[in-house]
């Protein structure tokens, strides 16, 4: 199903686009990383957000989501940033991730890989090319907290 609103086409699909990329990028991580899905739990329980090694497991197949709270602690006991988890990997084997490939999240149109990244950093819009330069900074001042575009 899609839609068009003030901001373009946004495709509301109950394909889980978001889950899938995290899913994609725990398997990744925990593979580059070297940590096993035990481990994994266990460093979860130590954060206070008790997970199973199975459940690891079942994010990793797409066959359980995770919630906000979950995504935090695991970026948290896997030593990266919540946005790692979020943003698509799109590469060929052993290859570097291809910026300009396309890729979704949930509730988004299929947009480059990069696009994607910057929107969830909140340097850009979704629709970015259709603003002006006034627009590119009002919605980079209505997304982000003062403090990090307020002059010192």
């Amino acid at each position: 199903m899609e839609f068009s609103g003030a901001t373009g086409t946004v495709f509301c699909m109950h394909e889980r686009h978001t889950a899938a990329v995290v899913s994609a990028n725990l398997k990744r991580l925990r593979t580059v990383l070297g940590v096993s899905s035990r481990s994994l739990a266990q460093s979860m329980n130590e954060l206070g957000a008790p997970m199973s090694s199975s459940g690891i497991t079942d994010i990793e197949s797409g066959r359980r989501g995770v919630s906000v709270d979950q995504l935090t602690c695991i970026a948290a006991a896997l030593g990266v940033s919540p946005i790692t988890l979020l943003t698509p990997w799109v590469a060929d084997g052993d290859a570097d991730p291809d910026p300009g490939a396309e890729a979704m999240l949930s509730g988004t149109s299929p947009e480059r890989a990069e696009d994607i990244y910057l929107w969830l950093r909140g340097d850009r819009s979704l629709t970015d090319e259709l603003l002006d330069d006034f627009e590119r900074e009002a919605f980079r001042r209505q997304v982000n907290p003062p403090w990090t575009w307020r002059k010192k």
